[in-house]
């Protein structure tokens, strides 16, 4: 496979993320300056690529070994999660930004998501262990649970050297949780992920993930010591009808791609949400290239559209796909099932 190099300096790269920047939030996308400096931001998060299929191999090898049901994907950072984030981050440059490509593991529970993470720690690779995070015994502000470990690239092939690639490890709870708060972030259109948004949704999440940690029995989380988190969930639960809502932003699927093979490949995901569907246009695995150019063209032509939603991913085949990326596919189906265990165990408490 011919992969897609970096063509410029970091230097270049965070010079031009930041006329981006500035040009994005000015809607001023007609300049020469955006000419510019446009296809250098394509470039730079495509070259991810195959430093990200490297740590991909790493992530499942792992995995694998532990949890043989493991489910490992990856993606590239979507433009509009890039730039939300270096508006959010104000020290943030698109040089150094170390989740553009991501790989993830969802493993069937949280002894498995903790021996996933220290058999990474201790692999063999000449790949550098950069930064290591355990939402799990700090979870984020919002109730956000896993672990996400970041290496950088350091192997035989010189111009990649020094690109990050982000992994995260998920129990199957962790991952109905956090897909159902990109579910409900999408359709309402707000960043619960990041902590802003509604009171309403943003606490009933942080409660919800409390419950859930008592269902793989973790630690407290002292932020809660003395709370009736389960009273105050099922209050929001109530308040915000959240079977109708869920039900609601349930999503056909129509697939473009005339290949309806079975085998892994890369797919463009083009989410609609006026129109409450999502489409996928499949590559093979050699077809990375052909499928970042679609990624990029269609991101170039639904750019200043707020009802469309893409993501480039690769997966083992469509069933993979929804397994990992239900919130796409807006399958809260696993989150309300883990909601009536939630439910159950607390009536036996009572």
């Amino acid at each position: 496979m011919d992969w897609i190099e970096p063509k410029n300096s970091k230097e270049e790269v965070k010079k031009a993320g930041k006329h981006l920047l500035s040009l994005v939030l000015s809607l001023d996308v007609e300049s020469q300056e955006f000419k510019w400096a446009i296809p250098i931001f394509h470039n730079w998060r495509s070259a991810h690529a195959f430093p990200m299929q490297i740590m991909l191999d790493l992530l499942r090898k792992n995995a694998i070994k532990i949890d043989k049901k493991a489910v490992v994907v990856q993606r590239l950072k979507r433009v509009r999660s890039i730039f939300l984030k270096l508006v959010r981050e104000k020290n943030m440059s698109l040089s150094r930004m170390e989740d553009i490509a991501g790989c993830r593991a969802v493993v069937n529970s949280i002894d498995n998501v903790n021996h996933v993470y220290e058999a990474l720690k201790k692999s063999r690779t000449r790949n550098i262990l950069f930064r290591d995070r355990d939402y799990i015994s700090n979870p984020k502000e919002s109730g956000y649970r896993g672990v996400h470990l970041v290496f950088k690239y350091n192997g035989s092939k010189e111009k990649y050297r020094g690109m990050a690639v982000e992994l995260q490890i998920r129990s199957k709870i962790q991952h109905a949780w956090a897909t159902t708060v990109e579910v409900v972030g999408t359709f309402t259109k707000q960043a619960l992920k990041a902590s802003k948004g509604e009171t309403i949704w943003l606490d009933f999440f942080k409660y919800t993930s409390v419950e859930f940690s008592k269902l793989e029995g973790c630690l407290m989380d002292s932020r809660y010591e003395g709370v009736d988190t389960f009273s105050e969930m099922d209050k929001r639960i109530k308040e915000l009808d959240l079977h109708e809502r869920l039900l609601a932003f349930r999503v056909a699927t129509e697939a473009l791609s005339p290949n309806k093979g079975k085998g892994a490949g890369y797919f463009v995901l083009l989410l609609d949400l006026e129109k409450r569907f999502i489409r996928f246009t499949r590559y093979g695995k050699s077809q990375l290239s052909e499928a970042t150019q679609f990624y990029n063209e269609q991101e170039e032509e639904h750019r200043d559209d707020a009802n469309k939603d893409l993501v480039l991913v690769s997966a083992a085949s469509v069933r993979e796909l929804k397994k990992a990326y239900p919130n796409y596919f807006s399958d809260t189906n696993d989150f309300e099932q883990y909601l009536n265990e939630v439910d159950e165990a607390n009536k036996r408490v009572d």
